[in-house]
């Protein structure tokens, strides 16, 4: 049996979720543009530069893993809580830092803090909404991190330009301790939730049974392969603008909002697709928006003109997305209630690898092609092919139950 609130408080409480997801971006995504003030402060090569924003992900990727198991353990409420306050408390020590290896430091942490929100924000959706309405639900949320994308580059930007890259990290770290106190009043489960909880004992999560299951591999190769490029273009197409296009910041940043409308067409696009006309069809969608993302990437990496690099961006932006909506909401539709929080973060887990590594990577590339960014995308153009081709083996049934009898 599903456990769903009632109408309004499902909708009240996604609400919350939409605005919480865009505050988590504005404070993972600022450093990609902060970096830019932070190299020259600092004196950073782009392999040392690549490195903060990559080890973030890092400690982020291990949290995945142990936020799952804890949000199913604990419930999603409760670790929303901790995670915004954590990630809210390191986002204001960001603007405390004084040298290359407190950044490094002060970014683990950030990962640390931050790690359960994905897994547990899942789990929520799954507590409030039923499986027909998963994918509108959870592309609503995905929405929400495009549009954290798309206001993140012009927006700090256009804070570090006025007030410097230390007020950046200090007003979103504020903001996010506020919404803190927000989600402490609002998030909170149903009457029949609590009664769920009251008169049924706690299950453990058959974590061996769950990574027998080749869907779940699947899922984290796929969402592993499209994070590549995801993290890879984000991470690295503001100093690409900047330096090798020769825009000033706030230009940049201005243009950023496109490929991330584009990306945020695709996710609405895509959750209205995936809960009415691609039941048992997903994998479909997923090798489209892959496909179109690697075509796309190598368009962009040949294009001369500003136009046609944001046009192409934008393409590959969709195509990410259009891919990474499906991917993140199979667990909610084929798999058990009692193992979302798990699987999710299992899933989100290989995502936040490709997102330590493709930066670092990409910096390295740059590096040692002598600035040239060509071979850095060309990087993930071979990495798009991961989705693509696990997408072509993947299976759904109608249900994916962690019973021993499976």
């Amino acid at each position: 049996m599903e456990r769903t609130g009632t109408t309004k408080q499902k909708y009240i409480i996604l609400g919350i979720l939409f605005m919480t997801w865009i505050v988590n971006y504005l404070d993972k995504l600022s450093m990609n543009v902060a970096i830019i003030p932070i190299a020259e402060e600092f004196k950073l090569n782009e392999t040392q530069a690549g490195l903060i924003i990559s080890v973030f992900f890092l400690s982020y990727a291990v949290m995945q893993l142990v936020g799952g198991f804890l949000s199913d353990k604990y419930g999603a409420r409760r670790m929303i809580l901790i995670s915004v306050l954590l990630w809210s408390i390191f986002t204001i020590l960001t603007g405390f830092a004084w040298s290359f290896i407190s950044l490094i430091a002060i970014r683990l942490l950030f990962g640390i803090g931050e790690g359960s929100f994905p897994a547990a924000s899942s789990l929520a959706v799954a507590d409030n909404f039923p499986k027909s309405e998963r994918g509108r639900a959870k592309s609503t949320l995905t929405a929400a991190t495009t549009i954290g994308s798309m206001i993140s580059a012009i927006l700090a930007a256009a804070l570090i330009t006025s007030i410097g890259w230390r007020n950046l990290f200090f007003i979103f770290g504020v903001l996010g301790l506020f919404l803190t106190i927000v989600l402490y009043f609002f998030l909170k489960p149903s009457e029949s939730q609590i009664k769920t909880a009251v008169t049924t004992t706690a299950t453990k999560v058959p974590l061996k049974k769950l990574l027998k299951m080749p869907m779940l591999w699947q899922l984290m190769l796929m969402y592993f392969g499209v994070s590549i490029v995801n993290w890879g273009l984000t991470s690295w197409m503001p100093t690409f603008m900047v330096k090798e296009k020769n825009l000033d910041m706030v230009s940049m940043g201005t243009l950023a909002i496109i490929p991330a409308f584009a990306a945020l067409i695709a996710v609405v696009l895509t959750g209205w697709l995936i809960d009415k006309f691609a039941v048992g069809k997903e994998k479909y969608l997923i090798m489209v928006g892959a496909v179109i993302a690697g075509i796309s990437l190598f368009f962009m990496t040949s294009a001369s003109s500003i136009t046609m690099v944001v046009t192409f961006q934008a393409l590959t932006s969709a195509g990410c997305l259009f891919a990474t909506t499906t991917i993140l909401t199979l667990p909610l539709k084929y798999f058990s209630h009692d193992v979302i929080g798990t699987a999710t973060g299992f899933m989100y887990f290989g995502g936040q690898v490709a997102g330590a590594i493709s930066p670092f990577v990409m910096g390295f590339i740059i590096t040692i092609f002598g600035g040239s960014y060509s071979a850095a995308f060309m990087f993930l153009m071979v990495m798009i092919i991961i989705p693509i081709v696990t997408a072509m083996t993947l299976q759904t049934r109608d249900k994916i139950s962690p019973d021993p009898s499976f």
